[in-house]
């Protein structure tokens, strides 16, 4: 068989198809990599930077992210006590329903008056956001 114009390729669609998958997942796992560290990155400086009292250990325990794959969680950290963690996952999982495609990251405090201890000028989470440079940066490595 002498294929197109004279040209035979020498591998099937399958092997084609077997290729791209491994670079697909390639791509996947590098991705997930570069979610985790800056997910993990934002909760570490948040929980130990935040400069405010935190009576019950809520607020610091609210504070999480969720990684979604296609609207599915695929990832998360929410550690400390169960009231603080539930609530984040809570508010992460509310936010998660307006993000049904691709991957996203999600940082978050839960508890109801996170915004009100920022609006105090005490930094919650707001110090703790990677620059655009840093997720630029690392995101052009995948």
């Amino acid at each position: 068989m002498a294929g197109i114009r004279g040209l035979r390729a020498l591998f099937t669609g399958r092997q084609f198809q077997n290729v791209f998958d491994q670079f697909q997942q390639e791509v996947d796992r590098k991705t997930l990599e570069a979610y985790q560290f800056i997910g993990e990155t934002f909760v570490n400086e948040a929980r130990i930077s935040g400069n405010y009292t935190d009576r019950t250990g809520n607020l610091r325990s609210s504070i999480g992210y969720i990684i979604l794959l296609n609207g599915k969680v695929v990832e998360q950290n929410f550690e400390g006590n169960s009231k603080g963690q539930s609530q984040g996952k809570k508010v992460a999982e509310e936010v998660a329903n307006q993000y049904p495609d691709g991957y996203v990251l999600i940082g978050v405090a839960g508890m109801q008056y996170a915004a009100y201890v920022e609006a105090k000028n005490f930094d919650v989470i707001t110090g703790s956001a990677p620059e655009k440079e840093l997720l630029i940066s690392i995101l052009s490595e995948i």
